[in-house]
């Protein structure tokens, strides 16, 4: 699983929809997600039905594990959320634990992928090569400067309008990450063209889920630069997010506070049906 943390305000973003409709959203996520996932695998009909039921399944045992997970961690932000200048540790437990639920929630998906990846024909692999090669150009194009005025727009979805301070600050921050596109480039493309062969040989369910965990969350498996810069990202993200927090107005922080709020109600509704 890639790590790229923004500032701390959009690991939100990366746990929680965008929609305002949370509580539909979820209902009917078994149905939005199965629609995505065939439309960018091009799924016919049985394949669709069959992971549209797999997903429905997955979204009960979600309700009943993973939405409590959230709503603490939710609660955890909102802890430091409160606290006028958070300490380090309290930062890092906050990314600590916020990526450790994506990874679980990465984890619980690993079987449900291999399942629908094993079943795809030739043309539909032919079609996946090419989607994944399409995705690579985006990430590239993402990557250039003048991208990073993303991560501004999304931290201010949270906290309202920035000061001229907070967004030199966070401008500063991302001039510091470490560049290692090209680096991240020939890894995924490697790691693309190894699923796909895997793919090509009929392989059992048990391989590709290896194969994916290794992938998604095998971070050593990158090497030795992809690792180092891994670590030197989350490092600066996590001494960046404590700088804005410590820097953020009461509006700011009320703003924050209440997109806290009306999500954490939502997901405690969703665990109460």
């Amino acid at each position: 699983m890639t790590w790229r943390p923004a500032a701390l305000v959009c690991l939100l973003v990366l746990v929680l929809t965008a929609c305002s409709r949370v509580e539909l959203v979820y209902e009917h996520a078994d149905w939005l997600g199965a629609r995505q996932i065939a439309n960018y695998l091009d799924l016919d009909r049985d394949q669709r039905l069959a992971l549209r039921e797999e997903l429905r399944s997955y979204r009960e045992f979600h309700r009943a594990r993973r939405l409590p997970e959230l709503i603490a961690w939710l609660e955890q932000m909102e802890f430091v959320l409160a606290q006028a200048d958070p300490s380090d540790d309290a930062i890092a437990m906050l990314f600590d634990d916020g990526e450790a639920l994506l990874r679980r929630k990465a984890a619980d998906l690993i079987p449900l992928a291999a399942r629908t990846l094993r079943d795809l024909d030739a043309e539909q692999r032919q079609d996946l090569a090419e989607r994944l090669a399409d995705g690579r150009e985006e990430y590239a194009e993402e990557r250039q400067p003048e991208r990073a005025d993303r991560t501004l727009e999304r931290v201010e979805g949270w906290t309202g309008a920035l000061g001229q301070g907070q967004r030199a600050h966070l401008e500063r921050c991302g001039r510091r990450l470490p560049d290692v596109t090209d680096d991240w480039l020939r890894w995924r493309a490697e790691r693309e063209q190894a699923l796909l062969t895997l793919l090509d040989g009929a392989p059992e369910q048990q391989a590709v889920e290896q194969f994916l965990h290794d992938w998604w969350l095998n971070d050593a498996a990158r090497g030795e630069v992809l690792e180092s810069a891994r670590a030197e990202t989350r490092a600066l993200w996590q001494e960046c997010s404590r700088t804005l927090l410590a820097t953020l107005t009461p509006g700011q922080r009320q703003s924050v506070q209440s997109r806290l709020d009306r999500y954490r109600g939502n997901f405690l509704s969703l665990t109460a049906r």
